[in-house]
């Protein structure tokens, strides 16, 4: 049977080779999110550490450190000093995880569409980010004002 840390390393190796220029702490968080989310990374699954991981994708320990800080952050892991890194998150049931796979599928196709029409990543996160400034101005109403 194949070591499970080894399963990860190729996984997620895969997708950084894929990455197209988005960040690879990004890329590491949302590939553990997913497997999580199909259920190949059950609750209480070890992980590599932050330096083994590193090491073995060939990127910054800093890196996989925000990842794993990201996921940890939404409870999804969990890191016990001296013992190492844990899967704490049960999967989520599958009118979730197909409401995430359609989630996911709309984004990649944003992404893809915004590239076609010449426009990177940041440029369409920026966009995102002005985009959420105004709607979040418009549901304020037109009495907000800022001084």
């Amino acid at each position: 049977m194949p070591d499970p840390h080894d399963l990860i390393t190729e996984r997620l190796a895969v997708r950084l080779a894929a990455g197209g220029g988005e960040p690879v702490a990004h890329l590491i968080v949302e590939e553990l999110w997913e497997g999580v989310v199909a259920g190949s990374l059950r609750t209480g699954a070890r992980l590599p550490t932050a330096r083994q991981l590193a090491i073995a994708l060939g990127v910054s320990p800093r890196s996989v450190e925000r990842a794993y800080a990201e996921l940890e952050r939404r409870g999804v892991i969990r890191t016990r000093p001296g013992e190492g890194t844990f899967v704490r998150l049960d999967p989520p049931p599958e009118e979730q995880r197909e409401r995430r796979r359609a989630f996911a599928a709309l984004c990649r196709e944003t992404v893809a569409r915004a590239r076609a029409l010449g426009f990177s990543l940041e440029e369409l996160l920026d966009a995102l980010a002005e985009y959420r400034t105004v709607a979040g101005r418009a549901a304020e109403g037109p009495d907000s004002t800022t001084e």
